[in-house]
């Protein structure tokens, strides 16, 4: 079972990753092996360095999670000044969680590094910039379950999940604070990251190549790493092994390695073999439970991994049943694993009673029962049709220029027809939708697109009216000019509406004229300015 320090740590690995793509400055949060390293930084200028912290506060994402940490670390650092104890006050693995936020918002590039920090960032940042996507699904792993661990603890388990996921929530044993809500939201918030990561694997892809990483590291001048840039996939035949492979596909058994590389194997390599595993009782539905240990005490678990391909065999249906892992949670009762399968929920039939087994192969490696990736350096032909779909075909050459999105409802959710399907948003009512989607969205909320949005005027003041229109004006004609589908604005007002309760609008009123034609869309929104 996952604990509070392996999900920090999971969570400092992921923005680790997202900061080295982005560029953006690292905290002590990122690398928090530094933290224990900083007892005298912190004792010495500690009084220097918070009032620049309290300054960030009001902006902080939880900012009354920073201001509590805050007055408790300030309070630990008066109480260890005093202590004559030679004990490292930062050594202990709970404090980069009792006092996350604060680490959270000092810049590593604040600090004179030594040799030995400076060490430990390249370290890190090495390993974390060679993630693939089992490590992501790892470190999702990890902070799912801590996650929800936590959540029962606190007493804000939820039936519905429980039910959904198969799972027993813990019996409540403290209640729930502020502070905790908001450690809950952190975790989230890391998991969310995660799916986005997975989601576009061309960030992974980009971020990681093999082959570069290969040639980098190669030691051996005579180890000679190719660049590909595309590959075909072959059917791996039962008495092959990867030299003859690169022989047959790249002319050269030396290529074998660049084959490795493409299809992420590890020694052995190939297994042939595999381990059947026995089932620690009868399967249910689409889940299997494995014991923690085999009879010999290796660990199962580093057995099984999301995605695995696994066949399933017993005395009463010896002819395998192959089924792929979809997820693995470890019983908090029993420490069983408990293991589900996609396909069929009819798993009932493998018993105990009639020696059910699952059979696993080692984990990154290749057997004649999968395709196998042969590298190749000739690039993938472009196969990309333009084609019109038929319900544009007689619509005007400026409509079929808005392009095809899913449509999204006035409750911010997908639409569905009456068949379940997506619906879809294309000609005038794209246009509308995707000019209200760049005003909803706050001007950097998207990571990978930080100049789509409107730009932000909460908390500026009534007296200072001219210049957020100005702002408002300028951000808007921006979004405009950034997309090639609209011309030009026709029209654009912008209204101050102040509220009976104190709170105040601005309303906007614009229309649009699209590229390409003479069809011109209006537009009336409002924003939050108090």
């Amino acid at each position: 079972m996952a604990n509070i320090a392996q999900a920090y740590q999971a969570t400092a690995n992921i923005n680790l990753w997202f900061k080295l793509q982005t560029g953006d400055p690292l905290v002590l949060t990122d690398v928090p092996q530094l933290i224990a390293l900083r007892w005298t930084y912190f004792s010495q200028n500690w009084n220097m360095i918070l009032p620049g912290l309290q300054a960030l506060v009001p902006g902080y994402q939880f900012s009354d999670l920073f201001a509590a940490q805050l007055i408790a670390f300030t309070d630990f650092v008066d109480i260890q000044r005093n202590n004559a104890s030679l004990i490292n006050p930062l050594s202990n693995t709970s404090i980069l969680y009792k006092f996350y936020t604060v680490f959270d918002n000092i810049f590593i590039k604040s600090i004179n590094l030594t040799v030995q920090e400076q060490t430990i960032i390249t370290n890190a940042t090495t390993t974390v910039s060679q993630y693939t996507r089992n490590d992501f699904l790892a470190l999702q792993d990890t902070i799912m379950v801590y996650r929800d661990s936590l959540a029962d603890t606190l007493g804000l388990t939820d039936t519905t999940y429980n039910k959904t996921f198969n799972r027993s929530a813990v019996a409540t044993q403290t209640s729930a604070q502020v502070q905790d809500v908001e450690y809950l939201e952190t975790l989230q918030a890391s998991m969310q990251t995660i799916d986005f990561i997975l989601a576009n694997l061309f960030a992974v892809d980009t971020a990681v190549d093999p082959f570069a990483i290969a040639r980098a590291n190669a030691n051996n001048p005579a180890v000679n790493i190719g660049q590909y840039s595309s590959g075909q996939l072959v059917r791996f035949q039962y008495g092959d092994d990867l030299e003859s492979l690169a022989t047959r596909y790249l002319g050269d058994p030396n290529k074998w390695i660049d084959i490795a590389l493409a299809n992420g194997l590890q020694p052995p390599y190939i297994d042939e073999i595999g381990q059947m595993v026995p089932l620690q009782s009868n399967a249910d539905g689409n889940q299997i439970n494995i014991a923690a240990t085999d009879a010999q005490g290796n660990d199962n678990s580093e057995k099984f991994y999301v995605n695995q391909t696994v066949f399933l065999q017993s005395n009463s249906i010896p002819f395998p049943n192959q089924r792929n892992v979809t997820n693995i949670n470890i019983n908090k009762i029993t420490n069983d694993l408990v293991i589900t399968l996609n396909g069929a929920a009819n798993l009932s039939q493998y018993t105990t009673a009639d020696s059910a087994t699952v059979l696993v192969y080692a984990p990154d490696t290749v057997n004649s029962s999968l395709f196998i990736l042969i590298p190749s350096q000739t690039p993938l032909p472009n196969q990309r049709q333009d084609v019109i779909p038929w319900f544009l075909a007689q619509s005007a050459t400026d409509e079929k220029r808005m392009g095809i999105d899913l449509l999204i409802g006035d409750n911010d959710d997908l639409v569905f027809t009456p068949n379940n399907d997506l619906s879809l948003s294309y000609s005038l009512q794209n246009a509308s939708q995707a000019m209200k989607l760049k005003i909803v969205t706050e001007l950097g909320e998207l990571r990978y697109h930080q100049g789509f949005g409107l730009v932000s005027v909460i908390g500026n003041k009534n007296n200072n009216l001219a210049s957020v229109k100005t702002a408002i004006t300028s951000s808007i004609i921006n979004q405009v000019n950034q997309d090639s589908r609209f011309d030009r604005i026709e029209s654009l007002s912008i209204d101050y509406v102040a509220g009976s309760t104190g709170a105040a609008v601005i309303v906007i009123e614009m229309s649009v004229r699209l590229a390409g034609g003479n069809q011109v869309i209006p537009i009336s929104f409002s924003v939050n300015y108090t």
